[in-house]
């Protein structure tokens, strides 16, 4: 088949998935394989481990001109057709199940590895701890009790507590001393945080603990230039229990691998808030493990506790109802909180139009980052920084992070407050590609600030409680910091946080993003929204296609 069916030049296509819509096209079955390769791959661009052939490619908000789906049946008759595709043990690139779910053969596999593993860490489960009403101490007796369990919460619910009281209960039994515990994350950032929250202070089994958290990438062993890590099956990694913290951000590929370079009687300790954004590569991995856990068929069944009681915010906190009332999907309960006057920590105001952004964020800007950029020294204008930040759902227009930074910068450069140059004292830089011989990860976040000898360096964070200082020119890729997108924020906090929504609806903005932003803030939000975009965003949930949940018996 040299040609595609003209539905496929539609942008909502890529080249990407053209080219790979023609391959699996040669290998005959006529027009219907090449739509359903076209349409796997875009679903794939867009987090999801599969497509469903009943309901067809994820829907973005824009109908494709001349798709019309064909359906289930038709398209699983002409696949049956299409040479590079077959059943589960057929060795071929596409896999189609009995559900009539199509699959890249890798991800079905990892599917597949993932969903054996986590299910063999529950076979013979004893019943769970007795139901009490006191969260915490149920979440400690199930970790103590099994060999994988699930934490869950939002900010400021007491997961680091719990898991802290989980491990020195287990370093302290019977042989706890030589207890081996490894503690991850998925990114640099949230290691690091991790590595704040778990690993200072004084503990009486502090030299039980690891010395510090990793990267889920640095623990298995990457490579450069290998797509392989150093453990695996056939080289596990030597420890007895692992703790993955912000686990809603890993993808199906990197925690099939975890769980692969896992010893058979290790214990595993996931934690993370379901109800945040999921990863950005494919999959929804804690989502489809407490939906299957929630169901009392499944042999996770007990497996999941969800930690409710807020030690951060009281129930009449502005963030702690609202952030609440999006959970749920309740929008008009969420306008009700927005439009209800004065509430605890909670400001908002419409987003203005595009001429009318800059004039609007002036005064907002400025007493927002003015105190970082008087402070004296790197160390206190990091953690003056720590202090304000502003999050929006998009990268590009006119509320994208892109156009955030140039502008806000403008307001900075017009009070005096920073210089006109490319680089300069109090530029606040984000990290978006890792760096292992830095020690510098994507998300990690520095400001410029002149040394000693006067000299413009970019200072971090050294996970100590210091800092540490890097030339500029020796920087990864890195952007401007002013403004963050919700998925770059992830897995971090701000005292206060101004979270700008579009003016009007977009598929990106979701449930989970919303929620996600609002959480970052410690003790203040103030959002800017407009009624029918922001109600719209409450209602769309993300639901990414995949057979994790089925497969763990949920």
């Amino acid at each position: 088949m040299n040609t595609l069916p003209p539905a496929l030049e539609h942008r909502e296509f890529a080249d990407i998935d053209r080219h790979f819509a023609k391959f699996i096209a040669g290998f005959g079955g006529g027009e219907l394989p090449a739509i359903a390769a076209a349409a796997l791959s875009r679903n794939i661009r867009a987090g999801h481990i599969c497509l469903d052939l009943a309901e067809g490619p994820a829907q973005s908000g824009e109908a494709i001109p001349g798709l019309t789906w064909p359906g289930q049946d038709a398209l699983a008759r002409a696949l049956k057709k299409n040479r590079a595709t077959g059943g589960p043990d057929d060795g071929r690139p596409l896999v189609l199940d009995d559900a009539g779910r199509l699959y890249l053969r890798r991800y079905w596999e990892y599917e597949k590895s993932l969903a054996a593993a986590i299910l063999a860490r529950c076979a013979g489960n004893a019943p769970g701890p007795a139901t009490t009403g006191d969260l915490q101490q149920l979440a400690i007796e199930t970790a103590l009790a099994r060999r994988f369990v699930v934490i869950s919460g939002g900010p400021g619910t007491g997961k680091t507590t719990t898991v802290l009281k989980i491990l020195e209960r287990m370093a302290g039994a019977p042989g706890g001393e030589h207890l081996r515990i490894a503690l991850a994350a998925p990114t640099g950032k949230a290691a690091a945080r991790m590595e704040e929250s778990l690993l200072t202070g004084d503990k009486a089994f502090h030299d039980r603990l690891p010395k510090s958290a990793s990267t889920i990438h640095r623990l298995l062993g990457s490579r450069p230039g290998f797509s392989t890590f150093r453990h695996d099956a056939r080289n596990p990694l030597p420890v007895d229990v692992v703790v993955v913290d912000e686990a809603s951000m890993v993808p199906l590929t990197l925690m099939a691998k975890l769980f692969d370079a896992l010893p058979d009687k290790a214990r595993v300790i996931l934690l993370g808030d379901r109800h945040q954004l999921a990863s950005v590569e494919p999959g929804y991995v804690l989502s489809d493990i407490a939906e299957a856990a929630g169901d009392a068929g499944s042999p996770l069944h007990g497996s999941l506790v969800t930690l409710e009681k807020n030690y951060r915010f009281g129930n009449e906190s502005g963030i702690f109802r609202l952030s609440g009332a999006v959970r749920e999907g309740d929008a008009g309960q969420v306008l009700e909180i927005l439009n209800g006057g004065d509430t605890a920590g909670l400001v908002v105001a419409k987003t203005p139009s595009a001429a009318h952004l800059a004039e609007k964020l002036r005064p907002r800007i400025l007493e927002g980052f003015s105190p970082y950029l008087r402070a004296g020294d790197p160390a206190d204008a990091l953690k003056r920084f720590q202090q304000f930040r502003v999050l929006c759902a998009l990268r590009s227009g006119p509320y994208g992070v892109v156009n955030l930074n140039r502008t806000i910068g403008e307001i900075l450069q017009g009070a005096g407050l920073i210089d006109d140059a490319r680089l300069y004292a109090g530029l606040p830089v984000l990290i978006t590609q890792n760096d292992y011989e830095l020690k510098l990860f994507n998300g990690d976040v520095g400001i410029l600030f002149p040394d000693a000898a006067d000299v413009l360096m970019a200072w971090f964070p050294d996970g100590e409680g210091g800092v540490r200082h890097v030339a500029p020119m020796r920087l990864p890729v890195w952007e401007p910091a002013f403004a963050m997108t919700v998925h770059k924020s992830q897995g971090s906090e701000y005292d206060n946080v101004l979270l700008i929504l579009p003016d009007r609806g977009s598929p990106v903005v979701t449930r989970e993003l919303v929620y996600t932003g609002l959480t970052r803030a410690r003790e203040g939000v103030e959002v800017w929204f407009q009624e029918a975009a922001l109600r719209e965003a409450v209602t769309r949930q993300v639901k990414r296609s995949s057979g994790l949940r089925e497969r763990l018996g949920g």
